[in-house]
């Protein structure tokens, strides 16, 4: 039996972060893939907006060999912000955060506060 395209896009994001995919059939949660840091809800399309490609090309160029490029995204008049970087990228910070965690037993993300 032939997996549909997305039922195929889900199984590898979730084989590329250590997760599992949620079965529609089985649906524990909203999401599609079961991950125990993140909320993964997949989205699979024939083309994405050039412009997403664009900004995301921009931070890539402009970020030096340490840097990991992100786009960050906002609405006028709204509070909330959205990230766009490489799924490599957040699953590899994902794992250095979740070793220092382990490591120090203390919170590593600081949200705009100071120390």
């Amino acid at each position: 039996m032939t997996d549909s395209n997305w039922k195929a896009f889900e199984r590898r994001v979730a084989k590329r972060c250590g997760g599992s995919r949620v079965s529609v059939s089985d649906r524990k949660t909203d999401l599609d893939v079961d991950h125990p840091h993140l909320g993964i809800e997949c989205k699979y399309r024939a083309k994405m907006s050039q412009y997403l490609k664009d900004w995301y090309a921009q931070a890539k160029r402009g970020s030096k060999d340490h840097q990991i490029p992100v786009v960050v995204m906002g609405e006028k008049n709204g509070h909330d912000m959205y990230a766009l970087l490489d799924f490599d990228d957040l699953t590899m910070l994902l794992v250095h955060a979740v070793r220092k965690w382990d490591d120090d037993g203390a919170d590593i993300i600081n949200y705009g506060g100071t120390d």
